[in-house]
C-alpha cells in the first residue's frame, strides 16, 4: 500500500467517476484503475461498485476512506512541516470572495486569521460565485465567501455553512426620480425601472431575481454583470437601479455617487462559507475554525 494508491482511491471517492479523477490527477484512466486493482487485491475487499449512474463506494470502502483521507492529511501535515523547517515558502491558505460582499467580509476574514498571519501565506482572488465555487471544486481555492446558493448550483463536492446575513438596499443614481421620494417604496412599485442584476443564475444575483419574482415584479432587465463593481458604476451613470448588499454601497454613498432608497419589506440573504466536503489536514481545520469562530462572533 502506497501513498499513490490511496491518493488515486481517495480521488475517484470525491468525483465519483474514474474518468473524471484521471482528469484530476493529470494522469491516464488505465492508471488510476490499475492502482486501485492493486489496492483492492491487498485490501482483499473491494473499494468501489461501477453502477449505471457511475461509481458508487462499498460499505467497508466508505470505512477505509474515511481513515485513508486522514492519513494523506497527515502526510500533507508532515509535508508542510519540513518545508518550513527547510526554510521554504510558508503554508498558504486561499480565499475567494464574491465582489458583492468585498468590502465587510475582507476586514472580517483577516482579522479572524490574524493568529496565523505570521506562519501562513493568505492568498485571496474576487470572482463570480460561479467560478468561485468551480475553483474549490477543482481544489484551487481552500474556502469561499458567498451570498446562499439554491444547493442544485453546488457541485457535489462542496459544502456550504451559514454564518451571517447582509441587507440589501434599492442604489439608484443621485437625482433618480425615486431618490426625490421621502418615503418607504415597495419592489412592487418599480415595474417600470429598468435594472442591472448579478449573476442572475446563481447566487445573490438569483436570490435577488428570486425576491422580485416573489414581491409581484417581473423586472425589466437593462443589463447583467458578474461583478459588484460594474454594477455600482452602471447605476452612478443612469443606466439603470439595482439591488445590492447595504454595506457594499458604503464608499459610493458618502462620495454622493449612489443614492440609497428605503423599502417596505426589507429584504436580507445569508452569506455562506463554502469548501470542499471533505476531511482537511489539521493545520487547515484550525484555519477553518479560526474563520469560523471570526466570522460567527461579527456576523448578523
Amino acid at each position: 500500500m502506497n501513498d499513490r494508491q490511496l491518493r488515486y482511491a481517495l480521488s475517484v471517492w470525491r468525483e465519483r467517476s474514474f474518468s473524471k479523477a484521471a482528469e484530476k490527477l493529470n494522469v491516464s484512466q488505465p492508471s488510476v484503475s490499475e492502482q486501485i486493482s492493486d489496492l483492492e487485491a491487498e485490501l482483499a475487499f473491494k473499494l468501489f461498485r461501477r453502477t449505471g449512474r457511475g461509481v458508487e463506494v462499498t460499505h467497508k470502502g466508505q470505512a477505509f476512506l474515511h481513515r485513508a483521507d486522514q492519513v494523506v492529511s497527515g502526510l500533507l501535515d508532515l509535508s508542510d512541516a519540513a518545508r518550513q523547517l527547510r526554510g521554504g515558502p510558508p503554508v498558504s491558505f486561499a480565499i475567494g470572495f464574491s465582489s458583492s460582499i468585498l468590502p465587510t467580509m475582507v476586514p472580517r476574514v483577516m482579522t479572524a486569521l490574524k493568529p496565523i498571519l505570521s506562519r501562513v501565506r493568505i492568498e485571496t482572488i474576487t470572482a463570480p460565485t460561479r467560478r468561485i465555487l468551480r475553483f474549490i471544486s477543482e481544489e484551487r481555492l481552500d474556502a469561499g465567501i458567498i451570498i446562499e446558493c439554491d444547493p442544485k448550483d453546488m457541485p457535489h463536492n462542496v459544502i456550504a455553512e451559514p454564518f451571517g446575513k447582509v441587507d440589501i438596499v434599492l442604489a439608484v443614481p443621485p437625482g433618480h426620480r425615486i431618490a426625490r421620494i421621502n418615503e418607504a417604496i415597495d419592489l412592487a412599485d418599480l415595474v417600470d425601472e429598468k435594472f442591472i442584476l448579478h449573476e442572475p443564475d446563481i447566487g445573490f444575483g438569483e436570490r435577488i431575481r428570486s425576491a422580485l419574482s416573489d414581491r409581484g415584479l417581473r423586472p425589466n432587465v437593462r443589463a447583467i454583470v458578474d461583478d459588484a463593481e460594474t454594477l455600482k458604476l452602471m447605476v452612478r451613470d443612469g443606466i439603470g437601479v439595482a439591488l445590492l448588499p447595504s454595506d457594499c454601497v458604503i464608499a459610493e454613498l458618502a462620495a454622493g455617487e449612489l443614492h440609497v432608497v428605503p423599502m417596505r419589506r426589507p429584504l436580507e440573504l445569508k452569506v455562506n462559507m463554502v469548501r470542499l466536503d471533505r476531511l482537511i489536514p489539521r493545520a487547515a481545520a484550525r484555519y477553518f475554525r479560526l474563520l469560523r469562530s471570526g466570522l460567527a462572533s461579527t456576523g448578523s
